[in-house]
């Protein structure tokens, strides 16, 4: 298991959903300033603390999602020691982590808001915010139903 050193920055917006009155938690830095790690730990973090909850990750197109999102979970996954199939299992085609508590992760494009309107979710995280809708951000905060002491996170890229 890799021992994780945070940046103070990064220890901060880790405790935003748990000691803050925030609404939307928004993460931003330049390019590798660690925004995607941060947040794929703190979805992790979440689903492991609150047995049973939903999250998503998204961003405008899948591919993006897949081709950094996605690898970031799937790395702090195995640096953290969780076993695929016994503590978690990932299913490519309906792109979803299932955690052994019941928790799950959705990994999605936001770019259709009306693919994801029926879901109840308990936080979401996006990548590059600023490429999404006006339309896709209200749907997926309409989506955050489930959230811990009124608290409602997003992660802005």
């Amino acid at each position: 298991m890799v021992k994780y050193k945070l940046l103070d920055k990064q220890r901060e917006f880790i405790e935003i959903p748990h000691s803050n009155s925030l609404d939307v938690a928004i993460y931003q830095g330049g390019y590798g300033s660690g925004k995607t790690w941060c947040g794929s730990l703190l979805g992790i973090l979440l689903a492991k603390k609150y047995p049973g909850c939903r999250g998503l990750v998204g961003a405008k197109e899948y591919e993006l999602v897949r081709k950094t999102t996605l690898v970031s979970y799937l790395d702090h996954l195995e640096n953290l020691g969780y076993i695929m199939d016994k503590d978690y299992t990932y299913n490519k085609v309906d792109k979803i982590i299932k955690f052994s508590n019941g928790s799950e992760i959705l990994f999605s494009a936001l770019e259709d808001p009306e693919k994801f309107k029926s879901l109840n979710l308990h936080w979401a995280e996006i990548e590059e915010a600023s490429q999404i809708t006006d339309s896709s951000f209200k749907q997926l905060i309409g989506r955050l139903r489930n959230t811990y002491r009124g608290k409602n996170w997003v992660d802005f890229r």
